[in-house]
């Protein structure tokens, strides 16, 4: 099995699961006394470098919270969706030293790597009794718009340390207002977690209301106006149909393992609650109201969190009427075709009735004048005989009454009586073979 990855000194192959190039990075910091954050935005390595050299002695000083807001890599290829959130907006020596003063463990290369929506917690405590508890996550890169994020909690300090990555212009906006929003809350670790549970929640309902928006127009075409075969059933339409039915049946599946781990996270809340208990025990005053204070954000946090359960499980029931409305749709319609088939198969088997009616009552009129044939023909060839000078009916004595060249008529009618009869055998026989080869390629078809 796949152990979490101990250790949080980075190494060289950690790095390669990255792609750095500089571009403008946001990080905001709210120290305690601070009531508003302070965002500073730093785009090369020299800035970066004076900050890292202003901001070392204010890190250390703890009770504050950092954050990192790594902007979004433009697209890879042209016309394509957003670079990865592994692209990082800083060189790889910055983020070196980035990677020491946040704190960022290394399971991070892990859980971004994953590509679905996943969380995970890991605490540690060294030789010195110094606990360090490390959350990562990330959202699903099955829509647009994801993020992940690390976050580190050093109770010692009383600090936070945090790092988005893939932020365009509009997450670092919701992310500055709702840390400006939560006032006193901010000391609280789990909140950039919230965060990122709200901006995913954002994202899954604006996805699952473009997709209803989609069914309820095409829902009202199906009530109000009568189904044309020629122009709804259409290779584009039918598409059209089968793509709304497995978006929606995406996204309920997207929706599910996000649901998934809101749930861990709504458990993790009562983990981090229980360490943090447990730490504290035997220590003064302040870090017990800390502890309560905790408690209190935690309680406030997994009603959010239950709320935004409920919320998926609506548009979860949402997206699969959704499914469940088209394919009753499609059901109906590809009825109603088969009906159609169905009066056009019974008017074609009405049409060959008649055919065949036709063929037999020309059959029998063909029967009944070779009949009158059958009964004409001998007497034809009598009088045919009679009438040819091949006999002398009125022959003198002596003379003979049959011609002496009565063979040739007989060497001709023989012959020829023969060739049409081979004539016609070859064809009949020819033409019984070739129904036969149809015959067994048509059943070696079917089977």
């Amino acid at each position: 099995m796949d152990w979490p990855i101990d250790g949080t000194a980075w190494n060289y192959r950690d790095s390669k699961s990255f792609n750095f190039q500089e571009r403008p990075t946001a990080v905001l910091r709210k120290l305690g006394s601070d009531e508003i954050p302070v965002t500073t935005v730093l785009e090369d390595k020299n800035q970066w470098q004076n900050w890292v050299d202003d901001a070392a002695d204010t890190m250390s000083a703890g009770n504050a919270l950092h954050m990192v807001l790594c902007s979004r890599a433009p697209p890879v290829f042209e016309g394509g969706h957003d670079a990865p959130v592994s692209y990082i907006s800083v060189t790889r020596s910055t983020w070196t030293k980035l990677t020491e003063l946040f704190h960022v463990h290394r399971s991070i290369t892990r859980t971004i790597a994953r590509q679905v929506a996943c969380f995970s917690s890991i605490y540690q405590e060294n030789e010195l009794g110094i606990l360090k508890i490390y959350f990562t996550g990330r959202m699903s890169a099955y829509l647009p718009g994801d993020l992940a994020m690390s976050v580190t909690y050093i109770p010692s300090l009383d600090s936070t340390f945090a790092v988005m990555y893939g932020c365009n212009e509009l997450h670092i906006q919701a992310i500055e207002k709702r840390i400006r929003l939560a006032w006193d809350k901010t000391k609280y670790p789990l909140l950039v977690i919230g965060i990122i549970a709200e901006l995913e929640r954002e994202r899954l309902v604006d996805a699952a209301d473009q997709l209803l928006d989609k069914f309820a127009l095409k829902s009202e075409h199906i009530e109000n106006e009568s189904w044309n075969l020629h122009t709804d059933m259409s290779n584009a339409k039918t598409q059209e149909y089968l793509a709304l039915c497995l978006q929606s049946r995406s996204l309920v599946d997207n929706i599910k393992s996000v649901r998934r781990q809101v749930l861990k996270l709504q458990a993790e809340i009562d983990e981090f609650e229980s360490r943090f208990r447990a730490y504290t025990r035997g220590k003064g005053p302040d870090e017990k109201d800390k502890a309560r204070q905790f408690k209190e954000a935690g309680i406030h946090m997994k009603k959010r969190l239950q709320d935004i359960i409920n919320e998926y499980d609506d548009k979860a029931d949402e997206c699969k009427m959704i499914v469940g409305n088209t394919s009753l749709a499609m059901q109906t319609v590809w009825n109603q075709i088969a009906r159609h088939d169905s009066d056009l198969n019974t008017r074609i088997a009405h049409a060959n009735t008649t055919i065949a009616l036709e063929t037999k009552r020309e059959g029998t009129q063909m029967k009944s004048i070779a009949i009158l044939t059958m009964v004409y023909l001998p007497f034809s060839s009598v009088a045919a005989i009679f009438s040819m000078d091949l006999f002398k009916w009125d022959a003198q004595d002596g003379e003979s009454v049959v011609s002496k060249y009565i063979w040739v008529f007989a060497v001709f009618a023989v012959g020829l009586t023969t060739i049409t009869l081979a004539a016609w055998y070859h064809i009949t026989h020819r033409h019984e073979r070739i129904a036969n080869k149809d015959a067994s390629e048509l059943q070696g078809t079917m089977v």
